[in-house]
């Protein structure tokens, strides 16, 4: 189980690596030539916003299939597959930052997001490995590894690419690291990772279409389906923090990408305190739809405060409690849904879930390219926004039952 958790560690370290890097990328035009140096800030945000969308397509188009081909062959050799293709996407990016190539990095988004199955085969390895409070604890390591990831790349990517701190820094390095270290991955896979039985069932056709099925057949059970519109507006809030708080940070103080990892890293620490020391004692005294309501209504008021002053330095303070509201929201959100779903079907109904988070993740980044380009502040309202409706829906919802059940 140790090598599970470390190749979870190094993937998400490769990921997190270069979080800080697209934003003042697209955005510095004195900084680097990807862009024309004519090209209006509108046009940098929305190209910005496409390449950010189109990671997430990939995951969403991605996740269903290598899934399906990983129950008929093996965790282990679609793992070490997806690690590589990975790894060649980071390293086409990093080459056509250099030669000043626009769409290979969006194409390159695409397939890095299409091959990020490592989180949910790593969970299905531990679930076929463990069974009861085991299992628990063993997802709750797999998830602590790939959360402590983000306090440390992130700062570590942001002075890779700043030439304030480092001479030969560049914004192809961090991507150039980040392909070698999926590349390193890759070779853990093949040496040490558990090869797991596969199907065998060489009959059963691969259905290219499976992540949109599966979210319509849960959209027509009444009580999954009520959960996952709040899951969508919930996510939709979060996402928006982690893909549009650099955009922000870029636009309204013009950060680099050193200070943009600072900051990354810096709330990353407060979601896993918050995990480590609150998730349980909290648990112990307040149901999960009161816990996940107010995580989210205090999420959009915090993220209103957060473009409000005109001095960054409110963000070392509001950062810690939008990061901690972040990760008690989305323990408590996914205790919900496991809550609603039959015993059978939990996996399933996760997955579900997770399918509508990437689908939504990727029309507000794209959606949020545009409104960047706009204002600074639009996305992050609009992020808001959608977390009070989430905090607003739970409310509704128990209203709802309370009233059932006194008829």
């Amino acid at each position: 189980m140790l090598l599970i958790y470390a190749i979870v560690f190094l993937g998400f370290f490769a990921s997190a690596l270069v979080s800080p890097v697209l934003s003042p990328m697209f955005l510095h035009p004195a900084e680097h030539g990807v862009l024309a140096a004519g090209t209006s800030s509108a046009a940098r945000a929305f190209l910005l916003g496409v390449a950010m969308s189109m990671m997430r397509f990939g995951e969403f188009v991605g996740s269903p299939i290598l899934g399906q081909i990983s129950d008929r062959y093996g965790r282990k050799q679609v793992l070490a597959a997806a690690m590589t293709v990975t790894a060649l996407g980071n390293a086409a990016i990093a080459w056509s930052i250099q030669a000043d190539t626009v769409w290979v990095i969006i194409a390159g988004q695409f397939f890095i997001g299409f091959a990020g199955v490592l989180l949910v085969l790593a969970q299905a390895e531990v679930a076929h490995c463990s069974t009861g409070a085991e299992k628990t604890q063993r997802f709750g390591l797999i998830y602590m590894a790939s959360s402590l990831a983000y306090v440390f790349a992130p700062v570590l990517g942001g002075h890779l690419a700043d030439k304030k701190y480092l001479s030969f820094a560049s914004y192809s390095l961090p991507f150039y690291v980040a392909a070698g270290i999926c590349g390193v991955c890759a070779l853990l896979i093949l040496w040490r990772f558990p090869s797991s039985k596969p199907a065998g069932d060489a009959d059963r056709r691969i259905q290219m279409g499976k992540g949109i099925q599966e979210m319509g057949e849960a959209f027509r059970l009444a009580p999954f389906r009520s959960l996952l519109l709040v899951n969508f507006f919930l996510y939709l809030g979060i996402d928006f923090v982690f893909q549009f708080n650099p955009v922000y940070f870029v636009q309204q103080w013009e950060f680099t990408s050193s200070q943009v990892g600072w900051l990354m890293s810096y709330t990353s620490v407060s979601m896993v305190s918050t995990q480590w020391l609150l998730i349980k004692p909290i648990g112990k005294r307040w149901a999960p739809r009161v816990i996940t309501s107010f995580c989210a209504i205090s999420l959009g008021l915090l993220l209103v405060l957060m473009i409000t002053p005109s001095n960054w330095q409110w963000l070392c303070l509001l950062l810690p409690l939008i990061g901690a509201c972040m990760a008690m929201g989305t323990t408590n959100m996914s205790t919900l849904l496991s809550n609603t779903a039959s015993p059978e079907s939990q996996g399933r109904m996760l997955g579900v879930a997770h399918s509508v988070r990437v689908f939504g993740s990727a029309l507000l980044c794209f959606g949020g390219g545009i409104l960047a380009g706009l204002a600074p502040q639009y996305p992050i309202l609009v992020g808001a926004f959608a977390s009070v409706v989430a905090g607003i829906l739970l409310i509704a919802g128990r209203q709802r039952v309370r009233s059932v059940a006194n008829i």
